[in-house]
């Protein structure tokens, strides 16, 4: 449980027409011209537990090269069910429309990932010209291990053709500046798309992409409607918040939705961290867990936007949800809550989670079991970069939080299991002698395997 690296601060070295690298420096939140340098090592780190690589891809395989951007969409339609598409690394133009370069994967089991493994090194750029750089519309489709920049509206668009699809995996994607939302699910007709993750990834809205988004800030993470039994974890979500409106959230299960899992993501500087419903109607959510989440607000210009950061947790609509152990700090107040609940159909339970500001009743049923509300930022390693690890293994939360039935939450932000007098918050302060699993013999954890003498 170290500190969050910081990310590099990248310098544009060019301002050719295909790699729009900006001349100015970035700090933290690179736009599209730090994901050209990283082809030549500028990458971001993050104090998030690595997520294992997908397995080789199996049965027949399709390799591409940049300079076949023109002719992918056509190779994805033409391909059969199984087929792994694997991209080599390198800048694909994908900026002529969506009629020649939105890849629309409309038979089951296809799968598109880089040769490499390498996210930042492959990268395809809809320049805001095309709109949707994938659209999925059949069960199975996994798409892994690339970077999609600059759609004009979703870089990523799952639905179903009028009937429902599942199986979908986004894994270790990074979408950035998107036009609209970075992942956008909803149905067409009875098309849910159910049963389906998002792991591993980072979402990102940066200062360069931020002027491009219209519609009163329309714009957010993953957004989805009529989903069923949604995994999200592991993720990086960041930045997503406007000079103009409010931004959805950086994480949003909302109408019709249903069983969600929202589980160790980091969101950092977003609007809204993660939202469970929206309305007062009874369309919202239904069932799911929000735990061991970390969210973090710390960039001043969030801050002195029109809309500041609003909440962490938003409860809007939400029946018979679970939120546990979640981490929710800031270096200011935000301008509704940490965590809110609000309408008659919204009915939840709120355990061990620790707060900077208020938990805020505004409607609905809440069970409340050992919140630590108005901690102080002090408790953080660094609020700013998202590193909401406790920094002192004595301080108030450690210890103090209410043991959960097994299951619900057995581990925290970093998978270190929790024990028997379990922190307040998504950290589990310090380590036992064998953190990697070694005493219960889980070896999931485990970085390193002595070869057999």
């Amino acid at each position: 449980m170290g500190p969050l690296g910081v990310i590099p601060a990248c310098r544009s070295t060019g301002g050719s027409v295909h790699d729009q690298i900006m001349e100015t420096r970035l700090p933290r939140k690179c736009g599209l011209g730090c994901l050209v340098i990283a082809l030549i090592g500028c990458a971001a780190a993050s104090a998030q537990t690595p997520c294992p690589s997908l397995p080789p891809s199996t049965g027949p395989t399709i390799e591409k090269h940049p300079a076949d951007a023109g002719t992918l969409r056509v190779t994805v339609a033409g391909a059969a069910e199984g087929t792994t598409i694997l991209l080599h690394d390198g800048f694909y133009d994908m900026s002529g429309g969506d009629q020649t370069h939105r890849l629309v994967f409309s038979t089951r089991g296809l799968t598109l990932r880089s040769v490499s493994g390498n996210r930042d090194a492959v990268i395809l750029d809809g320049g805001y010209v095309t709109g949707e750089l994938v659209s999925i519309e059949a069960s199975n489709t996994t798409i892994a291990d690339l970077t999609l920049a600059r759609a004009y509206y979703h870089p990523i668009h799952i639905s179903g053709p009028d009937t429902p699809i599942e199986g979908i995996l986004i894994h270790n994607v990074h979408v950035i500046d998107p036009g609209e939302q970075a992942v956008k699910v909803n149905p067409v007709g009875a098309g849910t798309v159910n049963n389906s993750t998002l792991e591993c990834s980072h979402l990102e809205l940066t200062d360069v992409g931020r002027p491009h988004i219209r519609n009163n800030c329309y714009t957010g993470g993953l957004d989805a409607h009529a989903a069923t039994g949604w995994l999200v974890r592991r993720n990086l979500i960041e930045g997503f918040w406007c000079d103009d409106g409010l931004s959805e959230h950086g994480i949003h299960m909302w109408r019709l939705c249903q069983d969600s899992i929202v589980e160790e993501n980091l969101i950092i500087d977003c609007a809204r961290g993660i939202g469970f419903g929206l309305g007062p109607g009874t369309d919202g959510h239904i069932g799911g867990i929000i735990r061991n989440n970390f969210i973090a607000a710390g960039d001043p210009d969030l801050f002195s936007s029109p809309s500041g950061f609003d909440s962490g947790i938003a409860l809007w609509g939400a029946d018979d949800a679970q939120i546990y152990h979640n981490t929710v700090a800031s270096t200011q107040a935000p301008s509704a809550s940490s965590i809110e609940w609000r309408f008659i159909s919204t009915s939840v339970t709120l355990a061990n989670n620790l707060v900077t500001n208020r938990l805020w009743d505004r409607g609905g049923a809440a069970s409340l079991v050992t919140n630590l509300e108005y901690a102080s930022a002090g408790l953080f390693t660094d609020i700013a970069s998202g590193d909401l690890h406790l920094l002192d293994p004595s301080s108030t939360p450690v210890d103090a939080g209410t043991p959960l039935a097994a299951g619900l939450s057995d581990g925290d932000f970093d998978a270190q299991v929790r024990d028997a007098a379990p922190d307040i918050g998504a950290d589990e302060a310090g380590r036992s002698l064998f953190v990697d699993g070694f005493e219960s013999g889980d070896t999931s954890a485990w970085s390193y395997s002595s070869p057999s003498r």
